[in-house]
């Protein structure tokens, strides 16, 4: 692994950028439990009980995955949850982008924007798996972070969320807009 993998200031961003990635995932679900059940029982994986079930739970695991990436006795194995609800995520979009149900929303925001799934967000999702799995490898091999890394990994996480709800935003509307052509066109 490259040396500069181990500078304190890239471990805390990593942290932080899947912190705040599963928290704002967590707080749009359970600001709208109702829609993030129809949202499971959509993905037609689960029998419906389980599907509620899972509506209910997932929510609060993300947000305690979320809190527990930034506790440093935790955060390993908070990164290899993280990882490991990423790596179930995109294996559900991929199964339901085999069907052809390309149509229906992932789920990932409840930010009032349908995001249809695609190979695309398959990809996405492992490339987040990849990024998870390395921070758990990175953390116990990061020498201890100073104020000032923390610090620095905590804004450059934020800028980094930004940047990815933006796009998450802009592929809403691209899908909006496209889905309302293919209206349009029959």
């Amino acid at each position: 692994m490259p040396a500069f993998l181990h500078d304190p200031m890239i471990v805390w961003t990593a942290r932080a950028f899947l912190a705040l990635l599963f928290a704002v995932a967590a707080v749009g679900k359970l600001t709208a439990r109702e829609e993030f059940y129809g949202v499971v029982r959509n993905f037609r994986l689960l029998p419906d009980g389980l599907s509620r079930l899972v509506a209910a739970v997932l929510p609060v695991v993300e947000l305690l995955v979320a809190v527990a990436l930034l506790v440093d006795p935790v955060a390993q194995a908070a990164a290899l949850a993280a990882a490991a609800l990423l790596a179930v995520f995109g294996v559900a979009i991929a199964i339901n982008v085999i069907r052809g149900r390309t149509w229906i929303d992932c789920g990932c925001f409840r930010n009032g924007m349908k995001q249809r799934i695609s190979w695309l967000m398959v990809l996405r999702n492992l490339v987040l798996t990849l990024l998870a799995l390395g921070t758990a490898v990175m953390i116990p091999q990061a020498p201890e972070a100073g104020v000032l890394h923390i610090g620095t990994g905590l804004l450059a996480a934020a800028v980094l969320m930004l940047l990815y709800f933006s796009a998450s935003i802009i592929d809403g509307l691209f899908s909006r807009q496209h889905s309302t052509h293919m209206v349009k066109g029959r």
